[in-house]
């Protein structure tokens, strides 16, 4: 389904936008573009990473 359709479904069914306004199609698009990429960035936050492990050693002096 295109933006214009879904921007007149959602006229027709009398949703407003969040300032009380008619939908439009760049309206629609860009929300579907903003949770497109919120998707992508829980997807990576939420990535589980294989552990490793390393010879890595922590020196600490006092002067």
């Amino acid at each position: 389904m295109g933006y214009r359709k879904i921007a007149k479904l959602l006229n027709n069914k009398k949703i407003k936008t969040i300032r009380g306004n008619l939908w439009e199609s760049n309206q629609v698009h860009s929300i579907l573009k903003r949770y497109k990429e919120r998707l992508k960035r829980l997807e990576f936050i939420n990535k589980e990473y294989e552990m490793v492990w390393s010879r890595m050693k922590i020196k600490y002096e006092i002067n």
